[in-house]
């Protein structure tokens, strides 16, 4: 089968898939929310009753929990490696034992047990499904400008006109600005909307626009259209298209779209206990429960924000096991989800190069991996393009341009800390009397000094290549490459999730273990220590970025100009042949 015969396949497949699970007002959705048992649907979604279960004392309970369950966790890995090096021999049914019920009290902690005070009342997060829902299932009229500006021109046609003539919206075209509703399109030329609707679709969109606003309402309801807009890659938007066809904006569609990502949690879990035990899947449950910046509150209830963690977490389980195609083609297919999951693949990189400039041939692990990684970049650029639009990729490429020169309160990362000064910070630099006014603080948040942040660049690289030059152990150098990732990134704070890719490090290296947890502990205390938000997120990207250094460190010797040498002279054939 030639490339354009399986991408006219797949689109096939595609297309007879959305035609069956669209079929109907959410059957597929109602199906399956429809076996759960009456008692299991109550304790999800209806408000616990008790002075204890209300939001504010329960969030109290959960940070005193959160903070004792990683400190706990901590002292349990602290006490096996002593025990450990007693020669006192730890039997298995105890590591089991305990490791399956961290992991057990990880998963149900980071849903904060699923109480329904502390959330949504029905789970889902109405923010992010407005987005992801509504901009995949439409994408082929909204692209990744007309979103917002198209939900007022619905509005409008719903009967709401003068309410919006009073709101403000984001230019998603523009400068990425927020400007008044009257400046846009929406009142005076409606038809640079809906001139690329069909009218069938245009009618389903409203009755989608018309549920969405009804269930959130009020200032809740304006203030999704001042977000970033739509910013999935076009293979994201293949999946997100696919899913968001079981139904109609509803309870029941957002509740299974939803438990999409609770599902995925539990996978990630799963691959864990897999590749590396149990122990290590205790470990990155507990972890990804107490850590503060990628908690529940961003993306609990959402659609499909963890399937990129998923994909990449199986790219380092499959490595491990041994499936090296199919560890190419996951981390190529996160990669396309995500985009920056491509930079831990900067270790791998290294770690093929240098075997080929000892060796001057590829080793077949290394060649397996490549060609996986190629088939699957082979198998869904194109079909995406093809579900997507043959110019997604550059309007995706220019509309992210525009996002990363927009800086958010919950960015995270090496440019934060370096752009982060004492004077300028969000406390010193609010000016009323602007427009925005933290515009003076978003200005000088792009004013990182490029010298040192290439610098750090070159020495994390070189720092990875040195901790992987000797490893047979293809599988640690995704993990080890985190630190590089939020180094040439600006990711929002959720993003950090990445850090549970640590978890199976601690396999080689215990020592990472109470490291990791201390980490998820100190997040925790910052978050809560710094008023300010940029003062909040600037303290917890030093504090991760300190872990991220801590496994370079612990994989590889110093480097002395003796060894380096050594190494060097050993890359060369002259060595080889001698």
């Amino acid at each position: 089968m030639n490339p354009i015969d399986l991408v006219n396949s797949l689109q096939d497949a595609f297309t007879l898939t959305t035609l069956r699970l669209g079929d109907g007002p959410c059957v597929f959705a109602n199906s399956l929310l429809s076996a759960l048992p009456a008692p299991l649907e109550k304790l999800l979604f209806v408000p616990w009753q008790g002075k204890a279960f209300e939001r504010a004392n329960w969030e109290g309970f959960m940070y005193v929990f959160s903070l004792a369950l990683s400190l706990l966790t901590a002292l349990l890995f602290l006490a096996k490696q002593f025990a450990s090096h007693a020669g006192f021999r730890v039997p298995k049914k105890w590591v089991l034992g305990v490791s399956l019920s961290l992991t057990i009290v990880g998963f149900f902690s980071y849903f904060s047990f699923f109480n329904p005070n502390t959330r949504y009342t029905l789970y889902y997060h109405r923010h992010e499904v407005f987005h992801y829902y509504l901009g995949s299932k439409y994408f082929d009229e909204l692209g990744y400008g007309r979103l917002y500006e198209c939900t007022a021109v619905a509005e409008v046609e719903l009967g709401h006109g003068a309410t919006l003539k009073t709101e403000e919206i984001r230019d998603l075209r523009a400068a990425n600005l927020i400007r008044p509703m009257t400046s846009t399109y929406v009142f005076d030329d409606p038809a640079q909307c809906t001139s690329h609707f069909e009218k069938v679709r245009w009618e389903a969109f409203k009755q989608d626009v018309k549920w969405l606003r009804e269930s959130a309402g009020g200032s809740y309801w304006t203030n999704m259209k001042k977000d970033h807009g739509y910013n999935p890659p076009p293979v994201w938007t293949m999946f997100g298209k696919l899913w968001s066809q079981i139904g109609p904006a509803s309870d029941a569609t957002f509740k299974q779209l939803a438990a999409l990502d609770v599902g995925i949690h539990v996978g990630i879990l799963a691959l864990f206990a897999w590749a590396f035990g149990w122990p290590v899947a205790a470990l990155a449950s507990v972890f990804w429960a107490t850590n503060t910046a990628g908690n529940f509150y961003w993306t609990g209830g959402a659609f499909l924000r963890h399937d990129w963690i998923f994909l990449l977490v199986a790219s380092i389980c499959l490595a491990k096991k041994r499936y090296f195609g199919l560890s190419g083609a996951a981390l190529t297919w996160s990669a396309l989800l995500r985009v920056f999951p491509a930079i831990a693949g900067f270790g791998w990189a290294a770690m093929i190069l240098i075997y080929w400039l000892k060796h001057r041939r590829f080793h077949p692990d290394h060649k397996r991996f490549v060609v996986g990684a190629a088939l699957a970049a082979v198998v869904l650029v194109p079909s995406s393009l093809y579900v997507a639009g043959p110019d997604s990729y550059k309007e995706f490429a220019g509309h992210i341009a525009l996002h990363k020169n927009t800086p958010l309160t919950n960015h995270m990362g090496l440019e934060v800390m370096l752009a982060h000064d004492w004077n300028d910070r969000m406390r010193f630099s609010r000016d009323d009397s602007l427009d925005d006014p933290f515009q003076t603080w978003k200005e000088q948040r792009l004013d990182a000094p490029k010298p040192l942040k290439y610098a750090i660049w070159l020495l994390l690289m070189a720092a990875i290549v040195w901790s992987v030059r000797k490893t047979r152990h293809f599988w640690i150098a995704a993990p080890l490459s985190i630190g590089l990732v939020m180094s040439m990134t600006n990711l929002t704070c959720y993003y950090f999730v990445i850090f549970i890719a640590f978890a199976p490090l601690a396999k080689m290296r215990p020592s990472l273990a109470p490291a990791l947890l201390a980490t998820a502990a100190g997040s925790q205390v910052l978050l809560r220590h710094y008023y300010w938000i940029d003062d909040r997120y600037a303290a917890l990207s030093y504090l991760f970025f300190a872990f991220a250094l801590l496994p370079l460190i612990a994989f590889s010797r110093p480097p002395t100009l003796e060894r380096v040498g050594s190494w060097l002279r050993s890359l060369r054939p002259s060595a080889r042949r001698s």
